[in-house]
């Protein structure tokens, strides 16, 4: 596909670590390597506005938090509609639509964004949502793109990867991520606690990846390496050494979770749970990944204890993992679809 112009992908990030914003220079560097004339803006629509000259599409990286104080951002509605108006193709990438409606504070909140993202929605030409789930609230046709791994591989095999951590025959599980409400950490420590009690040889380590990575409650025979901030060869590095990854988010595993992603970029094999946000992507595919229902502990321990009963078996689920990866959700894909619905679609009427 020829590229139709020049464009950007514009967004702003929150601080020091994004991964909206690490998808971003991702998302231009495929787009780049694919043959299309792309550039990031950091600073959002007003930014794009401030450069000399039109861009011929642009691409507004979406959360409402990105941009301004409860989520509340006016001025992204006036930029988006001067910048279409201006003869700008206008794409719109929702990675987060609006806030958990919990009381009457966060009622009136999400009420805001719910209209905001809906006025966003009029100024677009073509809406990009990173989950199925995300497109059900969005309403409106729309491409779903998920994210791609923010990690690249180091191509180390597991073997290696244990050797230059100091690892034997133990049992390597992988946690990714921090304390948010939204991880269901004691479905992870149900888990680790039912693999030590399986009395594995060697015992079992837990390598606790993630800045602000939470605190473990671990028993006997399990030891819990929490590192801290790491560069992404060292986080590549541990992902290549483990066993099997644990994501149990309470909303289930979706295609917007750049966990996930780095998880099955790595042939990791994953265990996760199946919720509301879970895409059937993944559900049809259980090959590739298993999935536990959601708020269910015992379950979620039970399945972790008959994955690496057979470590064949479960090399083999890994590698389907890093299959689907490859076919669905790596960057090459991933512009491809961006580049389909924003730079090559036709512009709505205005």
């Amino acid at each position: 596909m020829q590229s139709n112009g020049s464009g950007v992908v514009a967004y702003r990030p929150l601080g020091d670590i994004d991964a909206i914003d690490e998808h971003s220079h991702r998302l231009v560097a495929a787009l780049c390597a694919a043959g299309h004339d792309a550039d990031y803006v950091c600073g959002g629509l007003r930014a794009v506005r401030r450069r000399e000259g039109l861009p011929s599409w642009i691409l507004l990286q979406y959360n409402p938090f990105s941009y301004g104080r409860w989520g509340v951002v006016p001025g992204l509605i006036r930029d988006a509609a001067a910048l279409r108006r201006r003869g700008a193709r206008v794409g719109l990438m929702v990675h987060e639509s609006w806030i958990e409606l919990r009381d009457w504070r966060t009622t009136l909140m999400g009420a805001y964004q719910w209209a905001q993202l809906r006025s966003l929605l009029l100024c677009s030409d073509a809406v990009l949502v990173a989950s199925e789930a995300l497109a059900k609230q969005v309403g409106r046709e729309a491409v779903h793109v998920p994210v791609g791994s923010n990690i690249t591989p180091l191509g180390l095999t597991p073997s290696a990867a244990r050797k230059r951590l100091g690892l034997g025959v133990e049992l390597v599980i992988a946690l990714f991520g921090t304390a948010h409400p939204s991880r269901a950490l004691d479905h992870a420590e149900e888990a680790i606690a039912a693999l030590a009690g399986a009395e594995p040889a060697g015992g079992v380590t837990v390598l606790n990846l993630g800045m602000g990575a939470p605190a473990l409650r671990a028993g006997d025979g399990v030891r819990v390496d929490t590192p801290g901030r790491l560069g992404e060869s060292e986080l590549s590095l541990r992902l290549s050494a483990a066993d099997l990854c644990l994501l149990p988010f309470t909303d289930g595993v979706s295609t917007r979770r750049t966990t996930l992603m780095a998880a099955l970029a790595h042939g990791v094999p994953v265990l996760g749970l199946r919720g509301t946000a879970t895409d059937t992507i993944l559900t049809g595919h259980p090959q590739a990944l298993m999935l536990t229902p959601a708020g269910d502990r015992r379950a979620f321990a039970r399945a972790a204890v008959e994955l690496v009963a057979d470590r064949s078996a479960l090399r083999a689920r890994g590698e389907a993992g890093r299959r689907l990866y490859e076919a669905q959700f790596d960057w090459p894909v991933i512009a491809r679809r961006a580049a389909c619905a924003v730079i090559a679609a036709p512009t709505q009427a205005r």
